[in-house]
């Protein structure tokens, strides 16, 4: 079983999970063939504003995405690889938002080079707590599969927000 783990996302691109797919000649298990898993530098903060406006007293919330963590392994022979991760945020209380939740999409891209194969958009809801001018969450756990095959250090998954 491969791990990774949440890393600043403050760095020009989070590749988080790049698993070599080296075999333990001493327990004799298969390689893991894990596609790296990153954050887009490009896409990593989201300002909302009220409809039709972008100045400050219009701002509902800055958030940005913390990071990701999970884990990627193998359960057989013949099994698919199974990417297990969850992706963390965080956002701020803006003028305009008065304490309400917000939603923020986003979306997680398998991408080989500059070439999307999948993209699959999703939301989350952060609810700022009492006075609370800051709000986090994580996300529900996101699985991906692929053949295990040496292939996969070819992909990379993306997660960022969605424009």
């Amino acid at each position: 079983m491969k791990h990774f783990a949440p890393l600043l996302a403050a760095a020009p691109l989070l590749a988080l999970a790049a698993c070599g797919g080296a075999s333990n000649p001493a327990t004799k298990t298969k390689p893991v063939y894990c596609p790296s898993v990153a954050v887009l530098e490009q896409g990593n903060s989201l300002t909302q504003y009220l409809p039709g406006r972008n100045d400050v007293a219009a701002q509902i919330t800055t958030a940005s995405i913390t990071g990701v963590a999970g884990d990627c392994d193998v359960k057989g022979d013949h099994a698919p690889l199974r990417l297990n991760f969850k992706v963390g945020f965080s956002a701020s209380n803006g003028p305009a938002d008065h304490g309400r939740p917000v939603s923020l999409p986003y979306f997680v891209a398998i991408t080989q080079g500059d070439k999307i194969i999948s993209k699959q958009p999703y939301s989350i809801t952060l609810k700022f707590d009492g006075n609370a001018s800051t709000a986090s969450a994580v996300s529900k756990s996101i699985e991906l599969q692929f053949p295990n095959d040496p292939s996969n250090l070819n992909y990379q998954v993306l997660v960022s927000f969605q424009r």
